[in-house]
């Protein structure tokens, strides 16, 4: 119903062999209400000679004799949906609006969680997985701040995903991998029953598009009531522990408790999204990254391997989206990473990057970088 709602065109598609069924009228009395253009396409006739049914019983107007298998009017179809399709309108996404894609394996919940935004069923919601077959865009505004909700069809292991380009499977896969691409902040949905395999996969997609990402574990109404958001239960705490060792890549990323089917934390997880947003657009000027930077080499200084000193010359931002960060060593190829990791910690430590990723590149200094005071 909402489909059809949504719909600037309904084709009804029939089984052009057949008489049309009682439950044919039955569905074109509800399209007959709905004072929207319908195209008849009577299906499933493969020759030119074959003619259809009586399908102008449905009174919807002009039939279109076609065959989806073999092609056979299809051109014809899709040239009477143009005809009566209203103007293009102007496109919603005017650039201001947050993407948000929802990520995470088949039957997660993920659809359950955009209804529960959006306040109605705008994705299929089943028991069994995968019946989100595509990337589902919806605009919204949420407490007046413009959003983008995709929710992207479940993605399974590789292994189980069948290699053929024609399958429905493999498109579903490459347009949730798309949906990361284009999105400005992920959602990582797991269960509250632990983490698989395929979220450890999905995370690892996530983390290398390099945007803010959250992690909700879904479904947490299963382990216990839900109780206040503001502090951390006994069994939220392990929970969160174990999933920084199931998944260390992605330890900056904010982790939400929540049950999307009874509305329990969702509103602070997309306020959150919204929060983290632009800490992957901050810019450290080469002064500050530098200040800091040194006095965590004074604490701890690099080792020397092997007897060969490790100097660090100086550090500059390069980018953002994800922020990105040049350190400049006399031999890069000595300084464990490690090393660079704590570099990140206490980077953290100082500037608001929240919920992003943070790239660090060690390069090869000028010979000529003697002194930090040279880039300040």
């Amino acid at each position: 119903q909402l489909a059809i709602e949504q719909a600037d065109v309904i084709v009804f598609l029939t089984d052009g062999r057949e008489e049309p069924t009682t439950l044919d009228f039955e569905i074109a009395d509800v399209l007959r209400k709905t004072r929207k253009p319908v195209i008849v396409a009577a299906n499933k006739l493969d020759a030119r000679h074959m003619k259809s049914a009586n399908h102008y019983a449905l009174r919807l107007g002009e039939v279109v004799e076609m065959s989806a298998m073999g092609g056979l009017g299809v051109a014809e179809l899709t040239e009477k949906i143009e005809d009566v399709l209203p103007p293009l309108e102007e496109d919603e996404d005017t650039g201001e609006n947050i993407k948000i894609a929802l990520v995470g394996r088949p039957n997660v919940g993920k659809s359950q969680l955009t209804n529960t935004i959006l306040g109605y069923e705008r994705s299929i919601v089943s028991p069994v997985p995968g019946t989100t077959r595509d990337a589902i865009d919806t605009y919204l505004s949420w407490n007046e701040t413009p959003l983008m909700l995709i929710d992207t069809a479940g993605m399974r292991r590789k292994s189980r995903v069948k290699k053929d380009e024609t399958s429905v499977e493999y498109h579903m896969v490459l347009r949730s991998l798309r949906a990361i691409d284009r999105a400005d902040v992920i959602i990582l949905l797991i269960e509250a029953g632990g983490v698989t395999d395929q979220d450890t996969k999905i995370a690892g997609y996530a983390h290398e598009a390099g945007k803010p990402l959250l992690i909700a574990v879904n479904k947490w109404d299963l382990i216990e009531k839900p109780t206040t958001l503001e502090k951390r239960t006994p069994a939220q705490k392990d929970f969160e522990a174990n999933l920084k060792n199931y998944l260390p890549f992605v330890s900056y990323a904010p982790v939400h408790f929540l049950s999307g089917l009874n509305n329990w934390g969702v509103e602070e997880l997309v306020d959150d999204a919204i929060a983290i947003k632009p800490n992957a657009e901050l810019r450290i000027t080469t002064g500050q990254l530098n200040d800091i930077i040194r006095r965590a080499v004074a604490e701890h200084p690099i080792p020397s391997v092997k007897g060969r000193p490790v100097k660090l010359r100086y550090a500059t931002q390069f980018g953002v989206n994800p922020p990105s960060i040049a350190v400049f060593v006399n031999q890069p190829e000595l300084l464990h990473f490690s090393y660079v990791r704590r570099l990140e910690n206490v980077i953290r430590a100082k500037f608001p990057f929240r919920g992003v990723p943070l790239k660090i590149e060690v390069r090869k200094s000028n010979p000529r970088d003697e002194k930090w005071e040279k880039h300040d």
